[in-house]
């Protein structure tokens, strides 16, 4: 994939969200690894592993990496103009952000509610809206959404998380078909369990449970998920739209 990557160094800069943490931190460690350094990384809080990551291949964090709120048009149009400053030339957008809480339905609060689909869905939507124009103009383009096994499998205690993830497949079916004409290809990764990200608030006991549904008996490794993503915003993958992906072990 080496190869594959230093190709999609020269198309445009690749925009990934949630670059804090996680799967998102993993995907651009995995870039930078393979030579691609035209990516521009959103996190939400300042963290010290994107920041190291950045600067052990003596790139500037500053240049590369902005904090923004997601579910904020004005903080996106920041984030956009940030990007577009560094490179005018968008290619690919990553929506890997997203967050969860735990509550049974009948105790979750709207408040809750609210914050889990809009950390997830209501980004995910606002993010592609603020990006499409350029790659539009530009008449070709890549976008990954992150889903769920949740989102059709269902779980105990994250009703909210299941219906905002279920959100993401709808609105990436949909994208596909209104884009497909721009020569740009929308599609979704659903993930299972994985060895980082979420499953860090996952009580040890239940992650043990986790990996016994799991028909491979393991945790997902984030370098499988990079891979995955780089073929998605391939040249190479052009033919390849409105597909949701599942990478979750054969969990169900």
């Amino acid at each position: 994939m080496t190869n594959e990557t230093h190709t999609m160094q020269n198309q445009g800069s690749v925009i990934i969200t949630g670059s804090g943490g996680g799967i998102g931190l993993s995907i651009a460690k995995y870039f930078l690894e393979n030579g691609a350094s035209n990516i521009v990384c959103q996190y939400r809080k300042r963290n010290e592993d994107l920041f190291k990551l950045f600067k052990s291949y003596q790139l500037d964090p500053e240049e590369y990496c902005i904090g923004v709120e997601l579910t904020d048009e004005e903080d996106i149009q920041k984030f956009r103009e940030f990007a577009e400053k560094k490179n005018d030339k968008i290619w690919a957008l990553i929506n890997v952000a997203g967050a969860s809480t735990s509550g049974m339905s009948w105790k979750l609060t709207k408040k809750d509610f609210e914050y889990v689909v809009n950390s997830n869905l209501l980004a995910t939507f606002l993010c592609t809206k603020a990006f499409i124009p350029t790659m539009r103009n530009r008449g070709e383009g890549r976008v990954v959404n992150f889903s769920s096994v949740v989102a059709f499998t269902g779980t105990i205690g994250a009703v909210h998380y299941c219906a905002a993830k279920a959100g993401i497949v709808g609105l990436t079916k949909g994208l596909a078909v209104e884009l497909a004409n721009k020569n740009i290809t929308v599609n979704a990764v659903a993930l299972g369990y994985f060895n980082a990200g979420l499953i860090k608030d996952v009580p040890v006991e239940m992650q043990s449970e986790l990996i016994r549904r799991t028909p491979m008996m393991r945790l997902g490794d984030t370098r499988e998920v990079a891979k995955l993503v780089d073929y998605l915003i391939s040249k190479e993958s052009g033919f390849t739209t409105g597909q949701i992906f599942h990478i979750n072990g054969g969990l169900y």
